[in-house]
């Protein structure tokens, strides 16, 4: 009797303490404390890009020795969630069958399938490449040799993994004949929250997802502080000190922030379904690119357009609501800025509509830069973004030089710019908020920075 009662009370214990635990968490995951500064008005957001395609990087196929899935099973998931494009990631070696590895892209499905590779160079770190013709998992001759190759074979290139594990952290300072830099490589998060004491909650969550079919949002609350993680901050320093004047003076000298998923299918369930499913990872994090043109039919063509693009810089990553993310627009507008929207509308050479009557623009400045341009500093010169529709409730915070300046509450920003330096911004969804306690503030999407110079008069 005595045994019997320890252990009902142990149980009961046991029941409050892990009910305790959960509770914390998940209220701990979802409470902010934020300064909102609120907007006067809703200012029209900035002029759409001709073409902006969405798509994911860093995805494994069985390829690889360490995945299961094949290329027709991701670009029916791809298709089915309403991507673009996918590029892969796999391991290739010496022993690889030639026939798996012939082509460096394809149409399938109506998506742009990317062969890529995920490489090592030794003594630097991991890149992801394409259209590079090796048959090696790690490049041993060095960086200015690979990068030689690179060039040779006109390649794009990604840094992986650049805050990962010590064995696939990179080394090099900057990033020098990097195209992209992947600031957000989801598997490395996962890895980093599932050593957290919160790792029951997450470990529980996931599980619930896959059983009820959520689990894309089981995914992404493992981005809770994605944003504040030691991969932005090391982003952000490429960029910090290149707002200052240069003898180069409006390039952009920065790699392109971009997301990976590195997601590898292990597993098949009962009926055949992959595990980690691609259609709920592919739903977790996406890349949106501005194109010039449409992407052309052919798919190598159509792969060194998107490269191109990614190179340029007018890139941001979104994190679920990938459709409603479709319609977001950013830019830094210089005096005079535009009003009128609506389809149809004369734009500038800049590809900006300016205010009727007004020609406050000055000639040597565009009057909206995208991110990853450049511009000087000027008068009333303001970080402005939004959306075509309502996109509920958002808050917008604005980054200069890798330092918080402030948050804005949605639905349109628009940012007074105060000096010279490297501009971006992020954007979240919150559920409610009374003063500064927000509930539920998520990220949502992430945009590449815009430089701003020190004006020619400084100069």
């Amino acid at each position: 009797m005595v045994k019997r009662r320890f252990f009902r009370r142990a149980a009961r214990w046991f029941l409050v303490a892990a009910g305790v635990y959960f509770a914390a968490v998940y209220a701990g995951a979802r409470l902010d404390s934020v300064a909102l500064r609120e907007g006067s008005a809703h200012p029209a957001p900035p002029p759409a890009p001709s073409t902006r395609v969405a798509g994911a990087i860093h995805v494994h196929t069985r390829r690889s020795h360490d995945a299961i899935g094949t290329e027709a099973e991701l670009a029916r998931a791809a298709r089915a969630v309403g991507l673009d494009f996918v590029f892969l990631a796999d391991h290739r070696d010496a022993g690889s069958p030639a026939a798996e590895w012939e082509g460096t892209a394809l149409w399938d499905e109506g998506v742009l399938v990317v062969r890529g590779q995920e490489i090592r160079v030794e003594g630097v770190g991991k890149v992801l490449v394409d259209r590079l013709d090796t048959a090696v998992v790690s490049w041993t001759g060095g960086v200015e040799s690979f990068l030689a190759r690179v060039e040779r074979d006109s390649a794009f290139t990604v840094v992986a993994h650049p805050r990962g594990r010590p064995s696939d952290a990179w080394r090099l300072p900057g990033a020098p004949g990097m195209a992209a830099w992947e600031v957000f490589d989801f598997a490395d998060v996962a890895r980093r929250r599932l050593a957290s004491p919160s790792v029951v909650y997450h470990l529980v969550a996931l599980v619930g997802g896959e059983l009820t079919g959520r689990a894309e949002h089981s995914w992404l609350r493992l981005y809770r502080n994605g944003f504040r993680a030691p991969g932005v901050a090391a982003f952000d320093s490429l960029w910090a000190d290149h707002g200052q004047e240069r003898p180069a003076a409006l390039d952009r000298t920065g790699p392109t922030a971009v997301g990976g998923l590195d997601v590898h299918p292990r597993a098949r369930l009962p009926g055949g379904r992959l595990f980690p499913d691609y259609a709920s990872s592919l739903r977790t994090m996406v890349n949106h690119v501005a194109l010039d043109v449409p992407p052309d039919s052919d798919p190598v063509a159509a792969t060194r357009s998107l490269g191109a693009a990614i190179r340029r810089g007018d890139v941001f990553v979104s994190f679920g609501d990938a459709e409603e993310a479709r319609g977001f627009r950013v830019g830094m507008v210089a005096p005079g800025g535009w009003a009128d929207l609506t389809p149809g509308s004369a734009t500038s050479a800049e590809g900006a509509i300016p205010v009727a009557g007004e020609s406050a623009i000055p000639a040597s400045l565009p009057a909206h830069v995208p991110p990853g341009g450049a511009t000087r500093m000027a008068t009333d010169l303001r970080l402005e973004a939004g959306f075509a529709t309502d996109p509920g409730r958002v808050a917008y915070r604005v980054v200069r030089d890798g330092r918080e300046v402030g948050w804005w509450r949605g639905p349109g920003l628009s940012w007074p710019v105060e000096g010279p330096g490297a501009y971006r911004v992020e954007l979240y969804r919150y559920s409610a908020r009374v003063g500064r306690l927000v509930w539920n503030l998520r990220p949502w999407i992430f945009v590449n920075p815009v430089l701003v110079r020190p004006s020619a008069e400084a100069g």
